[in-house]
């Protein structure tokens, strides 16, 4: 007869062992401690990365008092600022805006007197306060002059070379496409190119700026798309 051992039931004794279990303290699972990101000084640090060793505090030096009497205690500037809360005040009675938003008032024409209902409108904080500086930065762009040489019989005329002048005449029908003839990318296409996108409905006179003789092109409106 077989001899019966007594041999004690395995812990997991449905399948293999389970990597990380059992007495052997090598196969254990450790879990991962998160380490903390310290950030950096208040508005100096950058998320997701450990703050600057070599990180130098500078003080500045402002007199806060001098600023506020040489601008903000100024007549001109306290009614300013009296008319944005007015305005602010304005835009919570409409339910456009309430305490803590984060949101600002804005004056579409930049004149904060000027509290028009149709003048306000409720925006954010970074487009209050980069708008007006981006205005004054578009104001000083200088428009381009799309005003033609001149007029014959109440419609534009624009000066070309010869050579220009050659294509319209020789490749065109009556009321021909100026843009298959011109050189939009010169300045003078361009300032015909802009004229008649200001001006759609209007036909186009092109003149050789040696000869003087005309061509009539078509209108933009009727262009093929």
């Amino acid at each position: 007869m077989k001899k019966i051992h007594n041999e004690d039931a395995p812990t997991n004794a449905t399948g293999s062992a389970v990597v990380g279990t059992g007495d052997d303290k090598t196969t254990w699972k450790r879990k991962k401690k998160k380490s903390k990101i310290v950030k950096r000084l208040k508005a100096t640090y950058e998320v997701g990365r450990k703050p600057d060793k070599n990180l130098v505090i500078k003080k500045e030096d402002r007199n806060y008092r001098k600023e506020y009497d040489n601008y903000h205690a100024q007549p001109e500037q306290r009614e300013k600022n009296a008319a944005r809360l007015r305005a602010r005040r304005l835009m919570v009675k409409k339910g456009k805006a309430k305490k803590n938003d984060k949101l600002d008032v804005h004056h579409k024409d930049n004149n904060p007197l000027n509290n028009d209902p149709k003048n306000l409108s409720v925006v954010t904080q970074k487009y209050n306060r980069t708008e007006p500086r981006l205005r004054e930065e578009g104001e000083q762009t200088p428009m381009p002059d799309f005003t033609p040489d001149s007029t014959f019989a109440s419609m534009p005329v624009f000066k070309v070379n010869q050579d220009d002048f050659s294509r319209c005449q020789d490749g065109k029908k009556k009321h021909a496409h100026w843009n298959k003839h011109i050189d939009t990318e010169s300045d003078y296409g361009k300032k015909i190119h802009g004229y008649a996108k200001k001006n759609p409905k209007q036909s186009i006179i092109v003149q050789d700026d040696k000869t003087g003789h005309m061509v009539y092109l078509k209108k933009y409106s009727q262009l093929e798309k």
